[in-house]
């Protein structure tokens, strides 16, 4: 009885003492804060293993802000079963993208038409994409010298964001036309604006719509100019500069 006795105090003196746990966890009724902190079950990966699990692509695309003044940037990511496959077809996939519109219309804005169609797929030459729109991308426009400037370099800056690509050009059903909406020059080949570029964050989805994952983006301080032609003769007036005087990149119409 006295062993027995000796037993039991040895055995509870060494589960009071012992460092760094509770008298419950000791035992077994309780579990430790490692368990609780540390789950088996959780595992942290970066976006590009997150991507590849995923099989999807990221698509950085722009669309305008609340007051059409600059452009802000949403991540999408897309299948990755044909946009892998050229740059084409990257460029594609970005303007089809462009043209459903951004995910989420309380904090961006629309840039193209809903109605404007890609005659074609993007072709690329040069390291210029040249993009041909239905007759919609005109005629469906709501016009406006900020609305033309922003859908404009929405497509340059989106598609410049992939490799091989530097500038781009425009067609509407086929043809080249020396004035989109009657505010800029529009039969030159368009480089990147980082100017217009917004430095709020960027938000990440996944197809059109899906939760917020916010990431930030940094603006770059450059700013690339198109090439200046000749002036154009139209009916067309500015309110503000004169003919041939670049804003943000792009030739002003007289």
């Amino acid at each position: 009885m006295k062993r027995t006795v000796s037993i039991i105090i040895v055995v509870v003196l060494l589960v009071v003492f012992l460092p760094g746990c509770s008298i419950m966890q000791k035992i077994g009724l309780q579990k430790s804060i490692d368990d609780e902190l540390w789950p088996v079950s959780s595992i942290i990966i970066g976006e590009a293993e997150a991507s590849k699990l995923t099989d999807k692509t990221p698509l950085r695309l722009y669309f305008a802000n609340e007051d059409n003044t600059k452009l802000k940037l949403e991540i999408r990511y897309v299948s990755s079963t044909d946009v892998k496959k050229s740059t084409s077809n990257m460029a594609t996939a970005v303007v089809n993208e462009l043209i459903k519109g951004p995910s989420d219309e309380t904090t961006f804005r629309r840039t193209v038409p809903a109605e404007a169609r890609l005659r074609e797929p993007v072709s690329i030459s040069n390291n210029v994409a040249t993009v041909d729109f239905s007759k919609e991308f005109k005629s469906k426009h709501s016009g406006g010298k900020d609305a033309e400037k922003m859908t404009i370099y929405s497509i340059v800056n989106s598609l410049t964001e992939l490799d091989g690509i530097e500038k781009v050009k425009f067609l509407i059903d086929g043809t080249t036309h020396k004035e989109y909406m009657g505010n800029f020059k529009f039969d030159a080949l368009f480089p990147r604006s980082t100017q217009l570029i917004s430095k709020d964050a960027a938000k990440t989805t996944s197809g059109v719509v899906d939760d917020e994952i916010i990431m930030e983006v940094d603006g770059e301080a450059e700013q690339l100019k198109t090439e200046i032609g000749e002036p154009v003769n139209s009916d067309y007036k500015e309110t503000s500069g004169s003919n041939g005087e670049n804003i943000d990149g792009l030739e002003i119409l007289e």
